[in-house]
């Protein structure tokens, strides 16, 4: 659940981005990356309420990251890196957006669903869909956007064709990662279906499988994306390693 807060802050620090690649004004990046981070903060209070706190300290952690952004664009001597940074994730933001405010995040929503209850059965698993819940043993779980993998799909999404190298290479990166976490996601969700409705947990077993296990083993899936990605595309490899080389000067005090 996003709140309206976040929406908001997101939209407006999304267009504050689009004014800095363009004018290349440190102001202007600053800012736009403070108030994204800010944003941020609104979401805390949910994942709190429903004891999500893995996803509460994100949260918390991409508020500093992004204040960090806001203070390296101040400083540095390379604003180049901020500049390409932002872009690409300007582009996230915008394919998250294009899902989070139109029907196409309704369809997605239903069509996720569907899915994974097709691969449930094919694990010998008898589940099925209703618009955005899927049943099984006489228990349901209901899908929302998040549950759908498109953070990570627009993250990549950006990150891979936002970069700045041949095109090729781009469609390439993008094909390991992004219809790899919507694979992934699918599998996630059925295994999430089925611990809860067999109760392999014990009575926790949502909780168990939704936020401890799946989020470990998405953790550690795209760690691995990242270094496929890496590997085709060492330019978006070297951008973010001078972006942290110049977040770290600031954390660290240099000038």
């Amino acid at each position: 659940m996003v709140s309206v807060s976040f929406t908001l802050l997101s939209c407006v620090s999304l267009l504050i981005m689009l004014l800095f690649i363009y004018s290349g004004k440190r102001e202007l990046g600053a800012f736009a990356w403070f108030l994204f981070g800010v944003a941020w903060l609104f979401d805390i209070p949910h994942y709190i309420s429903i004891c999500d706190y893995y996803n509460t300290a994100i949260m918390v952690a991409a508020f500093f990251l992004f204040t960090l952004i806001a203070i390296s664009i101040l400083r540095t001597s390379k604003l180049n890196v901020f500049i390409e940074t932002t872009s690409f994730s300007a582009l996230s933001i915008a394919i998250y957006f294009l899902f989070a405010f139109t029907p196409l995040g309704k369809m997605l929503i239903y069509a996720v669903a569907k899915q994974s209850t097709l691969i449930g059965n094919l694990f010998g698993f008898k589940m099925y869909a209703e618009g955005n819940k899927i049943y099984m043993n006489g228990k349901h779980v209901t899908l929302i956007l998040a549950c759908t993998g498109i953070q990570s799909i627009s993250l990549f999404a950006g990150a891979t064709l936002g970069i700045k190298a041949e095109f090729k290479r781009k469609i390439k990166a993008f094909l390991v990662s992004v219809p790899v976490i919507y694979f992934l996601n699918l599998l996630r969700d059925a295994f999430v279906m089925v611990s809860y409705a067999e109760s392999w947990f014990g009575e926790n077993s949502f909780y168990i499988a939704h936020n401890v296990i799946s989020k470990v083993l998405a953790t550690i899936a795209l760690f691995a994306i990242a270094y496929a990605v890496f590997r085709i595309l060492p330019e978006l490899e070297e951008l973010i390693w001078s972006l942290i080389e110049e977040v770290k000067k600031v954390g660290g005090g240099s000038p």
